[in-house]
C-alpha cells in the first residue's frame, strides 16, 4: 500500500495565559508537514501541550486543522494558512464586534 505524500497543514490552537493580568486566550496558527489530517491532529495536540508547558499556559483542548498543500507544493508568502467559513445570519459589524474581543495583546520588535 502506498503511503500518502506530505502535505502543509495549519492548525489552529487556543490557550489561556494564566500569569498575566486578565489571563488573555491565544489563539495560534502553526505549520505542520504530514501525510493525513490525523497525524496532523496529533502533531498539532502534542505541540500545544509543550507550548503550554513551557510557558505556564493552560491548552484549552480544542484543534482545528486546514490541509494548505497537496503534496510538495510550496508554501510561501500569500498561502493561505488557515480559514474556516462562519454560517451565521449576522450584519457584518455584528459579526466583527464578535470577533473583536477588545485590545489584543501584540508585541513589536525592533
Amino acid at each position: 500500500m502506498e503511503q500518502e505524500p506530505e502535505a502543509w497543514y495549519g492548525a489552529r490552537t487556543f490557550h489561556r495565559w494564566l500569569t498575566w493580568e486578565g489571563r488573555p486566550y491565544e489563539e495560534r496558527v502553526v505549520l505542520f508537514r504530514a501525510r493525513s489530517l490525523d497525524e496532523a491532529v496529533e502533531l498539532a495536540e502534542r505541540e500545544s501541550a509543550e507550548y503550554a508547558g513551557e510557558n505556564g499556559f493552560e491548552a484549552l483542548g480544542m484543534v482545528q486543522v486546514y490541509r494548505i498543500s497537496v503534496g510538495d507544493q510550496q508554501v510561501g508568502a500569500g498561502t493561505e494558512v488557515f480559514s474556516q467559513l462562519h454560517a451565521l445570519d449576522l450584519p457584518a459589524n455584528e459579526f466583527l464586534d464578535r470577533y473583536d474581543s477588545g485590545p489584543a495583546h501584540t508585541q513589536v520588535s525592533e
